[in-house]
């Protein structure tokens, strides 16, 4: 595993969860101890730029290795991952000799981590079959700030690194109206995970429909798959590595960070075997020509839910970052869907919004909606304690029909 950087945080967030607790705090350490009442006390070092930051660390580090009957590498690896999204992109091929890899298949692993990131982040901006040059600005920037780690022994796998320290709930201002406050750091920050988890979606579908199925995808198949997030960019990802004939299969696993409350419903590993190749190369195909869909995707905070008499529907205002500002949408829903609402309006989380978004200079934005639900990024401690129930995440609500939407 690549030697990740560690900081109190990590330490103190693994420490918690490992049902240890600070006893003594001090400016420039803590004394931990066991809460299952063991005599051993570790000391946390707090201030990275303190010289012998790394030395208590080690130490650190050491005694609880020892304590937990493991090696010292593993127990700094799950430390420093805490709030980390680590997705590994493995090339297994009967050509690998020792760690190395033919050189066309670990170029195009490369290219491939890259042409997923990039499609996972422009999926999670609109949903689109091709993007071609019409790719957002965002998602192509967001693929250069996203880390690589190094390759990892064993296997060739590639691990894409992404920092997820963001809060499940949204904060509330102080005062009497306690009203939810989407901050926009907050919500840039969020965006990391939410590329991932649009990333493990679509490959989920796009493994569904080309090596689960027991038949050719149809083209209502590969309509339905564009609204999952699936694109002819993300196809040719894995179309790529597949191609080279070098590779007999290309996986893709999701390790979510510890600390952070994970996506929930979606699956820990993906695999594309090289049979597959054929299959996923037509969906790019039947994407490259599919008609450009004007769909957005917001994400943000309901500020206000209302129901006008005699209209037959609920009204939702969502607060969201749009081209890096904070602005306000509103939107129509079902009754059905108008309860969710405002049950996620209570609960200060949130939400994602799908449909033909209207920005007229001076006026209220407006949205068509044709997708809505929680934010697939985050799930409440609650859910994640209840396990798996109901899938949410991108739920499709058909077009309106006597002026409202059905879920």
């Amino acid at each position: 595993m690549t030697k990740l950087r560690v900081a109190f945080d990590d330490t103190s967030s693994y420490l918690t969860r490992a049902s240890w607790r600070p006893i003594v705090s001090g400016p420039l350490a803590e004394i931990w101890e066991a809460e299952s009442g063991s005599s051993l006390r570790l000391m946390v070092p707090k201030i990275e730029s303190a010289p012998d930051y790394q030395h208590m660390l080690q130490s650190m580090t050491l005694e609880l290795a020892r304590f937990e009957g493991r090696q010292p590498e593993q127990v700094r690896d799950d430390i420093a991952r805490q709030f980390l999204d680590i997705t590994k992109l493995r090339a297994a091929s009967a050509d690998l000799i020792g760690d190395t890899i033919p050189l066309h298949a670990g170029i195009a692993l490369f290219d491939s981590a890259k042409r997923l990131v990039t499609a996972a982040a422009a999926s999670t901006l609109m949903r689109q079959g091709n993007f071609g040059r019409n790719m957002p600005r965002r998602a192509i920037n967001h693929a250069k700030h996203v880390r690589l780690g190094h390759t990892i022994q064993g296997s060739y796998i590639v691990p894409i690194i992404s920092e997820v320290r963001v809060p499940d709930v949204y904060s509330v201002d102080e005062g009497i109206d306690s009203q939810p406050r989407l901050d926009l750091k907050v919500e840039e920050a969020r965006f990391d995970r939410r590329v991932t988890t649009t990333m493990a979606h679509a490959l989920e579908v796009l493994e569904e429909i080309a090596v689960t199925r027991d038949r050719v995808p149809s083209a209502a198949d590969v309509h339905d798959a564009v609204a999952e997030g699936v694109s002819r960019e993300l196809c040719d990802a894995v179309f790529q590595v597949l191609s080279t004939g070098q590779v007999d299969s290309y996986d893709i696993d999701f390790q979510w960070a510890p600390a952070v409350t994970p996506p929930r419903l979606l699956t820990e590993s993906i695999d594309f075997p090289k049979g597959a190749v054929h299959v996923v190369g037509e969906i790019a195909a039947v994407l490259r020509t599919s008609e450009r869909v004007e769909e957005q995707i917001i994400f943000g905070i309901i500020t206000n839910c209302a129901a006008p008499l005699g209209e037959g529907m609920g009204r939702v205002t969502v607060q969201a970052a749009i081209g890096g500002r904070a602005r306000t949408v509103r939107f129509d829903l079902d009754w059905k869907s108008f309860a969710l609402a405002s049950r996620y309006m209570a609960e200060r989380r949130p939400v994602f919004v799908r449909g033909v978004l209207h920005m007229p200079s001076g006026r209220q934005a407006t949205m068509e909606v044709s997708a809505f639900g929680p934010d697939p990024s985050t799930m409440t401690l609650d859910e994640a304690l209840e396990g798996p129930g109901p899938d949410v995440v991108l739920r499709e609500l058909p077009p309106p029909r006597d002026g409202s939407i059905e879920p």
